[in-house]
């Protein structure tokens, strides 16, 4: 069969600004399954039309093709199944549009849904008058087997097939979940030779992805799902609890192809716990050492401070690592304890935080703020906390809104307590403003502690603190603090 794979175009908040190229690993590990079988192509919509911005409304805007485009491309190849990627639920409408640009081409090309909005609703998805079936959790082997049913089968396969839905007499049929992949090593590489690759290495030279990445890049994935339960994390919905792992053999073969037939000079481990296994660390790192890898990586989406110590940094920066990032989250024992119920000693974050200053390795840390049950006090405090990993050797701070993603525990709570705010919708998702109010705070007090949170970060701005709050007036007020001026750091930069 013929198979089209589509990233759809992005919405997202005009205050991101130029996203860049943000490479879409997941339908590559599709692809490559597919492949082996069947015509494959993809269609990364949001990254070959990076430049193309249109304005939705005074928050959001559109990056990606436009419809036009991708219909054009529809009908030259067309498909006998398009499968779409929701990596977001902010994303959701610019992945309908594309289901209806398909079948507006052709009604009897097959459309698939899946990604993290798809399988934390697929009955909704499924209500879309464009969706033939959702793909729910990990996609690679049953997307293979939903397209053997389609090409092999009847209707009746399809109850066969875990991890699916569709419609079947006018209702929705959601089929048994497939237990989590075990052999990552089982996985062909990503099928990057259908990817624009030489489009990616164009746009990190003009704006080099979190300042950070400016040479011929990629993304690379070496373990999946977190045992670990915090509570705004939806990384659960698709790639489950159980953490599992590629060999360290496994995965240094894939830095070696990606030298070799793309010339990689820098790259992104996007694991959401590649450290969990000290000795499988240490062993890539040694790995790439004794090959004599000549890389650069970072670990944009973060390790586990607790995971980190001297020696196995020291293995890290060796092996070519720049930057890593840790997430405390909170500055507030209790609220990482009882409230997002993380489970890890803050203590932990400062001395890994200490080290990597120590060994030569950069460290950015990740805050969320708004959680039911925390204080603008206990705000207050991670604010203070942060000013402490300043002074350890962190370079950067990231304080991010809590928001309620669909298929959370966070949602769940937001909902059954009436703490979403009544502009809550799936539209709202893609607009980075505070989603949460409780007896604690408003969402406007969120903001101005929010503002304040930035301007901790050692690459404050005015202008980044303007386009945060979304309000100048109120910005400069917080930028003035209550003494009325500035303080030094901050003149200096405005």
């Amino acid at each position: 069969m013929r198979i089209c794979l589509i990233n759809p175009p992005r919405i997202q908040p005009k205050l991101w600004g130029n996203l860049g190229i943000l490479q879409p690993l997941d339908i590559a590990y599709v692809a490559a399954l597919l492949e082996k079988q069947h015509e494959v192509r993809i269609i990364d919509a949001a990254n070959e039309g990076w430049k193309n911005f249109e304005h939705i409304d005074e928050t959001r805007c559109r990056q990606g093709l436009k419809n036009k485009e991708i219909e054009d491309r529809i009908k030259k190849w067309l498909p006998d199944v398009v499968g779409i990627t929701i990596s977001f639920s902010g994303w959701w409408k610019t992945a309908y549009e594309v289901a209806s640009t398909v079948k507006n081409v052709d009604n009897d090309i097959t459309t698939v849904l899946n990604g993290l909005h798809p399988s934390a609703k697929p009955v909704e998805c499924l209500k879309q008058p464009n969706t033939d079936f959702v793909v729910i959790g990990e996609p690679e082997y049953t997307t293979l087997e939903l397209v053997e049913a389609l090409e092999h089968g009847t209707t009746n396969d399809f109850k066969k097939v875990k991890g699916i839905g569709y419609i079947k007499d006018g209702e929705p049929v959601v089929t048994p979940p497939r237990p989590p992949i075990q052999d990552l090593d089982g996985l062909p590489f990503p099928a990057r030779h259908l990817l624009p690759m030489e489009t990616y290495f164009a746009a990190v030279k003009e704006i080099p992805p979190r300042g950070e990445i400016n040479k011929r890049w990629t993304t690379m994935l070496t373990s999946r799902g977190c045992p670990y339960n915090c509570i705004f994390c939806s990384i659960h919905t698709v790639m489950g609890k159980q953490w599992r792992a590629r060999s360290p053999e496994n995965v240094v073969e894939e830095i070696e192809q990606v030298v070799r037939d793309y010339r990689i000079k820098q790259l992104d481990f996007v694991d959401e716990n590649m450290t969990l296994d000290k000795k499988r660390m240490e062993t890539i790192c040694d790995l790439i050492i004794e090959k004599k890898l000549n890389i650069e990586w970072f670990t944009p989406n973060g390790v586990r401070a607790d995971t980190l110590d001297e020696n196995l940094l020291k293995k890290m920066k060796a092996s070519g690592c720049k930057k890593i990032r840790v997430a405390p989250e909170s500055g507030v024992q209790r609220v990482v304890d009882q409230i997002i119920k993380k489970n890890l000693d803050l203590r932990e974050v400062e001395k890994a935080v200490a080290l990597s200053k120590k060994v030569g390795i950069k460290v950015g840390c990740f805050f969320v703020i708004g959680l039911i049950g925390e204080t603008k006090k206990d705000i207050e405090e991670s604010i203070n906390f942060a000013q402490k990993l300043r002074r350890l050797g962190a370079d950067g701070f990231y304080f991010s809104y809590a928001t309620p993603v669909y298929g959370t525990e966070l949602y769940e709570q937001a909902k059954r307590g009436g703490f979403i705010r009544d502009c809550f919708s799936d539209d709202a998702l893609a607009e980075a403003q505070p989603l949460i109010e409780t007896p604690e705070f408003t969402a406007d007090e969120l903001r101005e502690l929010c503002a304040r949170a930035i301007a901790v970060n050692p690459t404050f701005t005015r202008d980044k603190l303007v386009k945060a709050f979304r309000d100048p007036k109120k910005a400069v007020k917080v930028l003035l603090g209550k003494k009325g001026t500035p303080s030094k750091q901050e003149s200096s930069e405005t």
